[in-house]
């Protein structure tokens, strides 16, 4: 694993072995980014671009897929806190990609994003609003031959409310293998390299913006799950006129 550079952020994440054995991982941010277009049914990505649409989001069309965000690398965090400008956020469950350049490791995470931004700067609104993961990793090696069994569950809090806001198989979605090929030569070399995958369309079919995200990637065959939650803070609300 590369050495921790200056204005690195160090992430510490507990890796999940396939006979349960726990140990500290720890991950300095060099480089990360946020796909898009990684969905393998074209009628499905596209259901989640009009959902965007909704709110005056323009995807720009793209000749080679993935389109790729680039994120610096102190948006990305494991807090169970996630600071915002404004109540226009939401997030958005996508599968976590680390490559190392030794190797993959797979996880979850949620890429928080100011829809109030977002209608006129995509990649400006994906910056102002961290990128929340679950700090738990398993080995891409331990999950590769039944990948396509893992499902992915998101949850949001809002008025009061606990409403199942997206669920997918991984198997929509290009493999974690496959996400970092398709950045190799696009971007730059430096590793440790996350990447999250991009998102399915709400169960609603429209954006909710909520106080609170539950967001898991299970793993039927080993029975485990990775959880994770995060709270949503205003910062714009403790400021009194």
């Amino acid at each position: 694993m590369s050495a921790v550079m200056s204005g690195d952020q160090l992430l510490e994440f507990v890796l999940v072995d396939h006979d349960g054995t726990e140990s500290a991982l720890q991950i300095p941010v060099t480089r990360g980014y946020n796909l898009g277009f990684t969905i393998r049914d074209a009628a499905k990505m596209q259901a989640h671009i009009d959902e965007v649409a909704l709110v005056g989001v323009v995807v720009p069309e793209i000749e080679r897929p993935p389109i790729i965000f680039p994120i610096s690398g102190w948006a990305w965090i494991t807090s169970s806190v996630c600071p915002v400008q404004t109540e226009y956020t939401s997030g958005e469950i996508e599968l976590l990609v680390v490559d190392t350049g030794d190797e993959l490791f797979v996880g979850v995470g949620s890429d928080h994003t100011d829809r109030s931004l977002e209608s006129h700067d995509i990649p400006w609104s994906k910056q102002v609003a961290p990128n929340v993961l679950a700090p738990t990793l398993w080995r891409w090696s331990d999950v590769e031959a039944h990948w396509d069994e893992c499902t992915l569950e998101s949850h949001v809090w809002h008025e009061g409310e606990r409403i199942r806001y997206q669920s997918a198989s991984v198997a929509e979605f290009w493999t974690p293998g496959e996400m970092a090929h398709s950045v190799e030569g696009r971007v730059s070399d430096l590793k440790p390299r996350l990447m999250l995958s991009g998102t399915v369309v709400s169960e609603g079919g429209h954006l909710i913006y909520g106080d609170r995200w539950e967001f898991q990637l299970a793993d039927p065959v080993l029975g485990r799950t990775i959880k994770h939650q995060y709270d949503v803070v205003v910062l714009a609300a403790e400021v009194l006129p």
